[in-house]
């Protein structure tokens, strides 16, 4: 019986020993390992936080990419009405200013606007909104606006279709027209050579004219009216055969930036 009574006594005081080293074990790796536990989970927290942060970043990022395309679409669409405004108003100005111009000449005419115009100053002819369906015909003469009141005369049409014509421009080469010095009242014939300046040719030998001379139109060659104006004279030589003086006219009428012409709507006719 002691026997059994000290092992009973010796597995208590065992067990209670095994306790209390539990209990110590465990504030041992709470006082060894709980502070690394702590930091790790303060750490993915944080990460935690810092992730959520750059998503939420990364997608306001990118749907404020979307709003600023988008912006940046409306703004050109704004840009190009805004263009299409200030053209159609630049239009409508010259347009204006064009007609109370081209009030003054007696002949029918039909207003027409450029279509087509190359871009190098070396192209001899242009397009034009009008044709035969608004009475326009070969030979008839075509008149620009220069400055803000005076018309000249920038070529004749050579090519007529149901809803716009071809006009030759007095720089081609093919183009002549019998002319005369305002100042002097010589006659002489200008051409086109195909650049910006014209040839004056067969003005008479006795003629006076001079640079900054008036040049027009004759209206003795039976394709053009009379005294349409075309440009001023910027040199007179005799020619090499000592027969003529010659020279080179340069016109009044900038074709180049044009937007309005205006046929003359009459063929003047050879009386038989």
């Amino acid at each position: 019986m002691n026997l059994r009574r000290m092992g009973i006594t010796l597995f208590g005081l065992v067990f209670v020993l095994f306790i209390l080293w539990l209990s110590y074990k465990g504030r041992l790796f709470e006082s060894l390992f709980g502070g690394v536990y702590r930091i790790f989970f303060s750490v993915e927290s944080h990460l935690a936080q810092k992730t959520k942060e750059f998503f939420s970043s990364y997608f306001f990022l990118v749907d404020l990419k979307k709003e600023n395309q988008q912006l940046k679409e409306e703004n050109l669409a704004l840009k190009q009405k805004l263009a299409e405004v200030l053209d159609a108003m630049k239009l409508c100005s010259e347009y204006e200013k064009f007609l109370k111009a081209t009030s003054s000449i007696k002949h029918p005419k039909v207003p027409a606007r450029i279509i087509y115009k190359a871009i190098d100053p070396f192209s001899d002819f242009i397009l034009i909104d009008r044709g035969s369906k608004d009475g326009v015909q070969p030979q008839m003469p075509v008149l620009a606006l220069f400055g803000n009141s005076a018309i000249g005369l920038i070529g004749q049409v050579i090519e007529v279709y149901p809803n716009y014509s071809k006009v030759m421009l007095i720089s081609d080469p093919s183009f002549a027209v019998d002319v005369k010095v305002v100042r002097t009242g010589d006659r002489a014939i200008v051409r086109g050579k195909g650049e910006p300046i014209l040839s004056l040719e067969y003005l008479p030998l006795y003629s006076q004219a001079q640079p900054k001379d008036i040049v027009v139109t004759s209206g003795q060659d039976a394709l053009f009216p009379a005294n349409l104006i075309i440009g001023e004279i910027v040199s007179v030589t005799k020619d090499p055969q000592g027969l003529f003086k010659q020279g080179e006219v340069r016109p009044y009428v900038d074709v180049y930036n044009l937007n309005w012409v205006a046929v003359i709507l009459q063929i003047p006719e050879i009386p038989l």
